[in-house]
């Protein structure tokens, strides 16, 4: 992942300004609640367009004001999986997981469904309902959804928030393992220090609206715990 980023946005009274670059497999957008972290990963997949700025994934220009480029979602090829799991309620988890895969073009299609179904290890839960589903395996499958749209970049907006200790250490070795697996570089959004220490390598941290530092991940651990934050 070779990230560039120059954007400003204005939200009402909150404005986001957000410079930097970023390289690496996992990496993480680290900060409070309403410091801007949700904002950014908006303006990154293209939920949202910045009001100025510049955006570039490895070679591909995602989003450049002056030249008035702005991919839809779609053409980014950016996966996001969000805190509370986006799955089709209608669906089993077969039909959920398959959906985004189907609709990827072929020669994009880099990641066998059998593969992530072994190594999110949901093979008995295929002809379920999704919501008969715990909230673990909920995230498991959003994860899995995620991946087989073949992604050039996921997005993870703080994916565990909701789930008790037992579930985030359940849930966090999928989270490496898949990344490991496929090759998936993961950009990984969350207010908590911990989770950024068993996710990422390196982090960028957020405080009101803007980006103050690209960081080691253990660096900022004994910086903030050290000053007792």
């Amino acid at each position: 992942m070779e990230l560039v980023c120059t954007v400003q946005k204005r939200l009402g009274t909150f404005s986001l300004q957000a410079d930097f670059q970023v390289q690496g497999a996992k990496a993480g957008i680290f900060g409070p609640s309403g410091s801007g972290k949700s904002t950014l990963m908006l303006l990154l997949a293209g939920l949202l367009k910045p009001d100025a700025g510049r955006i570039s994934l490895g070679e591909t220009v995602l989003y450049d004001h002056a030249a008035g480029i702005n991919l839809a979602p779609e053409q980014r090829r950016i996966g996001v999986v969000f805190q509370h799991a986006r799955l089709f309620p209608h669906l089993n988890v077969r039909k959920n997981l398959l959906y985004g895969y189907l609709r990827t073009a072929k020669e994009q299609r880099c990641i066998d469904p059998q593969e992530i179904i072994r190594v999110l290890r949901l093979e008995h839960l295929l002809e379920r309902g999704v919501n008969l589903l715990s909230g673990g395996e909920r995230q498991r499958v959003a994860l899995g959804c995620t991946v087989l749209s073949c992604p050039r970049l996921i997005l993870m907006d703080e994916p565990l928030t909701g789930l008790d200790e037992q579930l985030k250490l359940q849930i966090i070795p999928y989270l490496n393992e898949v990344s490991a697996a496929f090759g998936l570089p993961l950009l990984f959004i969350s207010h908590s220090l911990l989770e950024m220490r068993l996710m990422t390598e390196q982090v960028l941290l957020v405080e009101a609206g803007r980006v103050k530092e690209l960081t080691s991940t253990e660096i900022l651990a004994k910086k903030l715990w050290g000053s007792g934050r």
